[in-house]
């Protein structure tokens, strides 16, 4: 039991350094438009500053694993909280648009060993039977994060000033530091080939697949070369495969795609996750551009998601444990994409209190996917596979955090293509929705194919 509660503070202060940089993801949200005047640019145009930043997550992640064990656990963690701050104070001194991307980049290589580091650390010194309970504080953040980061960014840019955004990263990462040195434990580094085939290919692939979405989504750059790019991007990722399938010391193992469960969470699981990661994006943009009203009140109306997920928070694992992982992610799945209609039919004169109700049934819905998804993606991994598994499965998150900005954008291109509007109206902001609903029931024929006993033996005892 004293284990398990080490286990448990560790855990915590990774949540910590997580609820951190995925509040660096989403907090710009709100204060978009300030950020655009100052920047002299269009809002849209922003969207770029949240996907360098989620970008440069994905891409240096292959790597932590190596670098965690070369220069330890401990030393990464801390210095990755040290780039982080640094690239903070960047963003907040920006006075263009590329010098802001630029800063972003910085501060997404710093969260890329951030967290999956303290990650590995927390899993493989988890027991099977305190899964689900470990797991639950590790994703809290990722729930949490996204919706207070547009309420965070909206006080700011109407009351303080956009740059307020990052100089609050300094004294929480002062507070990560002190506790990273209380609880980390000092191991020795372990002395291994680096697999720099493997990291190029595996970095470039992202980068490329990535950042020709986002060239789609932006009316101001052609729609071909970027599908392009992105297809490039798919082959160099393919090559990766290929390399790290074959060669003696791969950067990274792909033995967790023998499992059936991990696979739920690359296939439905990345559905579900584009979905949940696109409504933080389009909600405050709909609610301030679409509806006209103030950044604080768009970012006020999202802690109704944010109640949900904290009030279901509690019977999550309950839930699991009575129905089982594959009818939670059903029922509930098609639950959640109910809730993305719900939020399409909103309009200028919808109710506050009926837009509170929904929002606070759609948080509900989303913690228990989220949770259930993450959990289940581990069921049936060793303690050996740990440190690979979770970086694939932080991978597979970055991304879709990157592809729930990118398609959250190109959802609104196309709707505004379509009705023929050059300025974003209500009428896209629904039919974008209506998209994202129809995104997540695909999730659905994954989860259906689910073997029905599929982690009972995390319900054990």
């Amino acid at each position: 039991m004293q284990q398990y509660n080490h286990v448990r503070k560790m855990a915590i202060l990774v949540a910590a350094t997580f609820f951190m940089e995925n509040l660096d993801a989403t907090v710009i949200t709100t204060a978009i438009p300030a950020m655009a005047k100052s920047f002299l640019t269009s809002p849209q145009d922003l969207s770029v500053g949240i996907s360098a930043y989620m970008l440069a997550l994905t891409i240096g992640l292959p790597a932590s694993g190596w670098i965690a064990n070369r220069f330890t656990a401990y030393r990464v963690f801390s210095i990755s909280i040290i780039l982080f701050m640094l690239a903070s104070v960047l963003c907040a001194l920006s006075t263009n648009l590329t010098m802001f991307t630029i800063a972003r980049l910085i501060q997404g290589l710093g969260g890329s060993l951030m967290v999956p580091v303290g990650r590995t650390v927390v899993l493989s010194r988890t027991e099977k039977q305190h899964l689900v309970s470990t797991i639950s504080i590790l994703v809290w953040p990722g729930l949490i994060a996204p919706l207070m980061g547009p309420l965070i960014g909206g006080f700011c840019a109407q009351y303080l000033s956009w740059h307020w955004i990052f100089i609050l990263n300094i004294p929480l990462g002062f507070i990560a530091l002190f506790f990273a040195h209380r609880l980390l434990p000092k191991e020795l580094p372990e002395k291994r080939s680096f697999d720099i085939i493997g990291f190029i290919a595996c970095g470039l692939g992202l980068l490329m697949f990535v950042y020709g979405l986002e060239m789609v989504s932006h009316s101001n750059h052609s729609l071909w070369l970027g599908l392009a790019v992105s297809f490039a991007g798919s082959l160099v990722l393919t090559f990766a495969y290929y390399h790290l399938t074959h060669t003696k010391h791969p950067l990274i193992s792909l033995y967790a795609f023998s499992k059936r469960t991990f696979r739920m969470s690359f296939l439905g699981g990345s559905l579900i996750r584009i979905g949940l990661n696109s409504a933080p994006f389009i909600l405050p943009l709909m609610f301030q551009v679409g509806f006209g009203w103030s950044p604080i009140t768009a970012g006020s109306l999202l802690l109704s998601l944010f109640a949900g997920n904290i009030l279901l928070k509690t019977v999550n694992t309950s839930l699991i444990h009575k129905f089982g992982f594959r009818n939670i992610l059903i029922v509930n799945g098609l639950l959640l994409s109910f809730s993305f209609v719900l939020c399409a039919l909103f309009t200028p004169d919808t109710s506050i209190i009926w837009i509170i109700v929904v929002l606070f049934f759609a948080g509900g819905a989303r913690s228990i996917q989220f949770t259930t998804i993450t959990t289940l993606s581990f069921a049936e991994i060793d303690k050996t596979e740990i440190q690979s598994a979770n970086i694939l499965s932080t991978i597979f998150q970055q991304l879709n955090n990157v592809l729930g900005i990118v398609l959250s954008a190109l959802f609104l291109f196309i709707a505004s293509s379509y009705h023929g509007h050059k300025q974003l109206m209500v009428a896209d902001f629904r039919l974008a929705l209506f998209m994202v609903a129809g995104m997540t029931l695909l999730a659905m024929i994954d989860f259906i194919t689910l073997p029905k006993n599929a982690g009972n033996n995390l319900n054990k005892k």
